[in-house]
């Protein structure tokens, strides 16, 4: 089964009518194996924190390097998707199935648990004992992902920054409160997302879809044809509902900033306000004294 999954955020707001607002997410879980081509250096992040489907795995970090030909791929929080399936399947037949249970055992816990190496797709090293992967690994892991992070995200505020040229686009809307609640319970709280194009074409994305004000997905897409199957989703970064707190700590002020103004917009704003005497004299320009009759 093809594990694609189009995951919908729906917000609304009651006013005089009801307006329902969605954003979708379409994603495959990164595989290593079905990657369109290896010929060109590439650096691939994808973060699933979110259960949108008993048959997609609902917590998975991976880290995908193409370099020369040879590809590096590690998963923190791996299952063997067979053999979840045979699990599922027997479960079925003895009558043990339970809708929605959760067979995917192993969890992100920061300790990457498996890695392939392939070379032009032939595959040279493959382990999936946590230990091993970690011990040799893991400070890669953690390292390559924070910088590929902190880069994107860097690029991301030179759009805000200049966010006419980018075309950046930011949503806000109220999210719909519990009508059963009582109103003393019911927190007011705001939807944000944004999105921009490098000139290049990237498209950058962050969603604050709870209204906590923290950035929550972060999405990095180039439409130029990698991918690793049908629906493949953002294939730069692609962090969904991230848990993670220092991940959070790079993306989470991202939707905030995006619509309120980053510190470096603010910076810029400061240095450029025009001085007093430039605006006295736009004054006495467009207010004209009345001649002497």
């Amino acid at each position: 089964m093809r594990r694609t999954a189009v995951c919908a955020v729906l917000c609304a707001v009651i006013l005089t009518g009801a307006n329902v607002y969605s954003t979708d997410k379409t994603f495959s879980v990164l595989d290593a194996s079905k990657v369109s081509r290896y010929s060109e250096d590439r650096v691939c992040y994808q973060r699933i924190d979110k259960n949108v489907s008993p048959f997609i795995e609902n917590s998975r970090e991976t880290l995908l390097v193409i370099r020369k030909s040879k590809i590096y791929f590690i998963v923190d929080g791996y299952d063997v998707s067979t053999e979840v399936d045979r699990k599922r399947a027997v479960n079925v037949i003895e009558n043990r199935y339970v809708p929605n249970e959760d067979l995917w055992i192993n969890k992100i816990n920061g300790k990457p648990d498996f890695i392939r190496i392939l070379d032009r797709r032939q595959i040279k090293l493959e382990n999936s004992n946590e230990e091993f992967v970690t011990t040799n690994f893991g400070p890669f892991f953690k390292t390559a992902r924070d910088r590929l992070l902190k880069r994107h995200i860097e690029v991301f505020h030179q759009l805000m920054k200049n966010r006419t040229e980018s075309e950046l686009v930011i949503d806000v809307h109220p999210i719909m409160v519990n009508l059963t609640a009582k109103e003393s319970e019911n927190v007011r709280k705001t939807y944000m997302s944004a999105h921009a194009k490098t000139i290049t074409g990237v498209v950058y994305s962050c969603e604050d879809g709870d209204g906590d004000g923290v950035t929550e997905t972060f999405t990095v897409t180039f439409r130029d044809g990698f991918d690793w199957g049908i629906d493949s989703g953002a294939n730069i970064i692609f962090i969904y509902n991230n848990t993670d707190k220092d991940i959070e700590t790079l993306i989470g002020k991202l939707a905030f900033e995006a619509v309120r103004g980053s510190v470096g917009e603010e910076k810029a704003m400061i240095e450029t306000f025009p001085g007093d005497e430039d605006i006295f004299n736009v004054i006495d320009d467009i207010t004209p004294l009345e001649r002497n009759q």
